[in-house]
């Protein structure tokens, strides 16, 4: 039974619209991990056990990727890294929204606020988490489409639905 979905992804990917329709075709909750300061790997696992029916706005993924790109490396050991993975996919979905690199670029440009990502990072980023979902089984959505945004939609409902 699917109890929690994990959205992550570089900024400008498409994770917020992407959880916006999710929650609302499931009903359920969202929130946002964010990154806060604490021993991350007890913060994980303590949201990702109490979660049920709930869309979570990035997640270990995040922490370990801008971890590495800007706050001096990853705060996980890998096997508290493959645990956090395990854990989440025994009752949960993982997405990724991975776009093109000009796409990012498209979208960091077009917004109207301050990001505290420079566009500069934003392939750097992509890359990143191209390599963490490698060997996780994960939703990839490309965020290109309003039809491929339907597509994923239905998928969701159908495994949680099942």
């Amino acid at each position: 039974m699917i109890k929690r979905i994990l959205i992550e992804g570089p900024d400008c990917s498409g994770k917020s619209t992407a959880l916006d329709r999710i929650k609302n075709a499931l009903g359920w909750d969202a929130k946002s991990l964010h990154h806060r300061d604490g021993d991350q790997f007890q913060r994980y696992i303590k949201e990702y056990c109490s979660a049920e029916n709930i869309v979570f706005d990035r997640g270990h993924f995040s922490e370990a990727v801008y971890g590495q790109m800007w706050r001096g490396g990853n705060p996980f050991s890998s096997q508290e890294f493959d645990f956090l993975n395990f854990y989440l996919r025994r009752e949960g979905i993982i997405i990724f929204a991975l776009p093109p690199e000009e796409t990012l670029v498209s979208r960091y440009r077009s917004r109207n606020f301050s990001q505290q990502i420079k566009e500069s990072e934003l392939a750097l980023a992509r890359d990143l988490f191209l390599e963490k979902s490698k060997n996780v089984p994960h939703i990839f959505y490309t965020s290109s489409s309003f039809n491929e945004l339907d597509g994923l939609v239905k998928n969701v409902l159908r495994r949680v639905n099942g």
